[in-house]
């Protein structure tokens, strides 16, 4: 599944959401395919070094410079989440045979929508692993309930 989602779905991506914003089109059709290409390989590149980990029982956080981390976590969930979210609304209603010529610029508004609110959920995502991990000062909130106390759930600011 991991070799699906997360490679194809890389490349797919980047394919995908090029149309939904318009940067792809019969005219740079060729760059995109090779940009979705190269991406793609970074992809299987990821996922190969995923399954070394495995096999030797390396744990990627140990001893991992945090911003090094920060990249390699966001760098990827940018294009499967995001750009992937908007890609994944606008190839599948063509699939379905929604998206036709007369509804075309209505799917793209929602492809588009889509990939947006996907892009929030990100930042707010790079936001809680930078206070997580990032912020010496962050501490979660505490809770007492019943007299019993919780450590809680970290404040969102």
């Amino acid at each position: 599944a991991k070799l699906v989602l997360e490679v194809f779905g890389g490349g797919g991506a980047i394919w995908g959401f090029s149309e939904v914003v318009t940067f792809r089109n019969d005219e740079t059709r060729h760059p995109w395919q090779v940009t979705a290409t190269v991406v793609g390989a970074l992809f299987f590149v990821r996922w190969c070094l995923q399954i070394k980990d495995f096999i030797t029982g390396t744990n990627p956080n140990e001893g991992a410079n945090k911003r090094v981390r920060l990249v390699q976590i966001f760098g990827a969930k940018i294009v499967l989440e995001v750009f992937g979210g908007g890609g994944a609304i606008w190839g599948s209603t063509e699939a379905l045979t929604l998206r036709v010529p007369a509804t075309q610029e209505f799917w793209r508004f929602w492809a588009s929508v889509g990939g947006f609110v996907f892009f929030m959920r990100y930042l707010l995502q790079i936001r809680d692993y930078v206070n997580e991990n990032m912020n010496d000062s962050y501490k979660p909130v505490s809770t007492s309930k019943g007299g019993v106390e919780d450590e809680g759930t970290p404040l969102i600011v």
